[in-house]
């Protein structure tokens, strides 16, 4: 078991996260403006990996951190230890870059909108509907996951999901409703090309951090025309569910606000 600012990571966790570093760095830096000290963290985070697994220094960049981070999962999983030792200054050098974009302004503006509904389920999709919530730094109390292989981390705490992205597939035909895909949060009036890694939310009285978007999986192809569960990969646009973890607890019920902040505000009345 592995502790990080008071998050419980265990071993198929700590697997897990190693695994999704490079995916993490690479959706931090998509479309953005960045600071140079963002380039100094990236580096310093190559220099973590390249040690652990006893690699020659390559040259800094998104590429080299998703190599490495490959290889320091296959090695972390060949000897049953050593994520205590790449998984916490990792998170931390990826906390220090979000505050470094947050700091340099690369956070989308301010933008409000509304919790449409509250979902949860005891496994599996879809997710159903509750009239209130309560978010504690594991999640949303009540929800937990089927299978914990991929899901479950504490960076994986919450899924948040667009209604009008939800709405757009529904009008397509698609059989999809709110919930179907096992958002936990589904969230209307804020634009979701705004949402990505970084972005804070404030939800009811609860406040996240968005972390990285959800893959789809062959689960969802019920949702979908001709099981193209596909359709809501990041890569086709901002169609994508996307994880949390929280970073304070609150209430949450439908109705309740949702606010995009670029700076972390005090707690809104839900």
């Amino acid at each position: 078991m592995v502790m990080v600012d008071g998050e419980q990571y265990g071993r198929q966790d700590g697997l897990g996260t190693v695994a999704a570093l490079g995916a993490w760095w690479q959706q931090l830096a998509r479309d953005r403006q960045l600071p140079p000290v963002f380039g100094e963290l990236l580096k310093a985070q190559v220099d973590l990996l390249a040690r652990f697994v006893d690699r020659p220094l390559p040259q800094p960049s998104l590429a080299s951190v998703h190599e490495l981070a490959t290889a320091a999962t296959a090695k972390v999983r060949a000897t049953r230890d050593g994520d205590d030792l790449v998984l916490p200054p990792s998170l931390r050098l990826l906390r220090s870059a979000t505050d470094a974009l947050r700091s340099a302004g690369a956070m989308p503006s301010r933008a409000t909108g509304e919790i449409v509904r509250v979902n949860i389920s005891s496994g599996g999709v879809p997710k159903r509907p509750v009239g209130e919530g309560r978010i504690e730094r594991g999640g949303l109390v009540g929800d937990r996951q089927l299978a914990r292989v991929h899901h479950g981390r504490p960076w994986q705490a919450l899924c948040l999901w667009s209604a009008e992205v939800v709405d757009a597939f529904a009008a397509d035909g698609h059989p999809l409703a709110y919930g179907s895909a096992g958002e936990n949060m589904t969230v209307r009036g804020i634009d979701w090309s705004r949402v990505q890694a970084g972005v804070q939310m404030r939800l009811g009285s609860a406040l996240v951090e968005c972390t990285l978007w959800s893959l789809p999986c062959k689960k969802n192809g019920q949702w979908f025309l001709d099981g193209q569960f596909d359709l809501m990969h990041h890569d086709r646009g901002p169609v994508s569910r996307i994880y949390a973890r929280v970073l304070e607890a609150g209430d949450v019920h439908p109705g309740a606000v949702a606010i995009l902040e670029p700076f972390a505000d005090a707690a809104v009345a839900a």
